[in-house]
């Protein structure tokens, strides 16, 4: 029988793919570094195939390796395995995120609206949620006279078994590996959600409990982060870490959305063991981040209109760099937040000597800085009004794609200027006479007792036109 260490009971909430690098077993537990890669895309064993309702050889989720360990365990076999749900020879069910006909692509065929983000779960239907798996995201990109649902990307996918106290094949049931005689490992099942700016530590002893000789900590972080990889020198994160290197991580985000981290244990008999997991970073309302392949050589000014208004992006009806800092005067007539949801932030004593945090605000300006997002909250934005969002490019020379993110309620509901998707003629700077102006979309909450649980978002185009950006430096009104 297996043998497993106590966990204290919030660990017993927690979501997660983890296991141990020695148990010959693969490398092909999860896919949460934000990339599309098939390689991954497998399922573990499915040992009990009798009693599942599809055969796996016929769809894209082949079985993983063979065990090889020694079988001597008589508990391992999964009895009552969850139902894949594979629909073949169907088209997909569209809207749900879902690979119903278990092709190896979601919502394929279906429409969308360029920019939307959605939640998506690439593997069998029936295994979404179960276990160590979590969603992705998908962004639906513009394809010309239709437009489709990119690849599903992020999030944690079936795996083989791996001998960690978790279903990393999220066929119902955990370690059902004849190698997982001894489990010495307790991987998360789930995360508690975290706050922008605040820091959120992990016990790495919660994991394992063994004598360790090395501790190495990652964290994969969002559309900004994925960008900043690429274009920042040296390479910048919104977030910080301290403590990679020891059984304690201190993570502080300054964003929303899902973080992926993972840990990487040494043991003294040269036992490597790994835990994947998600936290997901939930700032409320109504949230505008931007960022821009040339962050440190650029500044490019981020702006929130008022509902019921068309007056001029550079007034009081406008949130953005000149009104919007702890430093104006901005005033809506919407309620101030405590102070702990921006104090953590750059601005935080400038906000701390004010007492409060102020509704709309800009707690992250970025003015030429390397790696470094800006952002615009509404913690309780109006319910039903529609906000507008435009980037102006104030200074700096050449052309820019930058990339803007729209959350509502904690979760991305859209993406515009990614690529392929790259926002075009981007290319004049100038102050609010001259430079190039993006209107990028409408957003409309939806607000329940003060809290937003969804919105609408209308992408922009320029007049006249049913596709593309809206990029220009006439007009300069709304």
């Amino acid at each position: 029988m297996r043998s497993r260490f106590a966990l204290v009971s919030l660990f017993a909430l927690w979501v997660a793919a983890c296991g141990p690098s020695t148990q010959g077993l693969g490398d092909d537990v999860a896919d949460d570094d934000g990339t599309d890669d098939a390689s991954q895309e497998v399922d573990a064993p499915d040992i009990d195939a009798p009693t599942d309702a599809v055969d796996d050889a016929a769809t894209a989720y082949p079985d993983a390796a063979g065990f090889d360990g020694n079988p001597t365990c008589n508990d391992w076999m999964c009895t009552t395995p969850v139902n894949d749900g594979c629909m073949l020879g169907t088209s997909d069910i569209c809207g749900d995120g879902l690979d119903n006909n278990c092709n190896g692509e979601v919502d394929e065929g279906c429409t969308c609206t360029a920019g939307a983000v959605q939640q998506c779960f690439l593997g069998p239907p029936g295994r979404r949620g179960q276990g160590a798996c979590v969603d992705g995201m998908q962004t639906c990109i513009e394809g010309g006279e239709f437009d489709y649902w990119g690849p599903c990307n992020g999030g944690i996918r079936p795996g083989a078994e791996a001998c960690d106290s978790v279903d990393n094949d999220c066929n119902g049931c955990a370690d059902d590996n004849p190698a997982c005689c001894v489990v010495n490992l307790q991987c998360p099942t789930s995360m508690p959600d975290g706050d922008p700016f605040q820091p959120y530590v992990i016990d790495g002893t919660q994991f394992y409990s063994g004598t360790v000789t090395s501790w190495q900590w990652t964290v994969t972080g969002g559309p900004c982060d994925q960008l900043f990889l690429t274009t920042t020198n040296p390479v910048r994160q919104s977030f910080t870490l301290a403590g990679q290197n020891t059984s304690m991580l201190t993570f502080t985000p300054s964003l929303s959305g899902d973080y992926t981290v993972t840990v990487t244990i040494t043991a003294s008999d040269g036992t490597v063991y790994t835990c994947t997991f998600i936290i997901h970073i939930r700032g409320p309302g109504l949230r505008v981040e931007m960022c821009s392949n040339r962050s440190g050589t650029t500044d490019i000014d981020t702006h929130v209109h008022r509902p019921d208004s068309t007056a001029t992006w550079w007034g009081p009806d406008t949130c953005y760099f000149g009104n919007c800092a702890a430093s104006g005067s901005i005033n809506w007539g919407y309620a101030n937040s405590p102070l702990s949801a921006c104090s953590g932030g750059p601005q935080g004593a400038a906000w701390t000597l004010l007492g409060y945090c102020r509704n709309p605000r800009l707690d992250i300006d970025s003015i030429r800085a390397n790696g470094v997002p800006e952002n615009i909250n509404i913690d309780v934005p109006q319910n039903a009004k529609t906000y507008r969002v435009m980037l102006n490019y104030y200074s700096g020379t050449g052309a820019v794609n930058p990339l803007v993110n729209i959350y509502c309620g904690g979760y991305l509901r859209a993406t515009y200027g990614q690529a392929p998707d790259l926002v075009p003629d981007f290319d004049q700077s100038g102050a609010s006479s001259s430079g190039d102006l993006w209107r990028v979309a409408d957003v409309t909450p939806t607000v329940v007792n003060g809290v937003t649980t969804d919105c609408t978002i209308t992408p922009l185009h320029a007049p006249g036109m049913s596709s593309g950006y809206w990029v220009g430096t006439q007009p300069r009104t709304y």
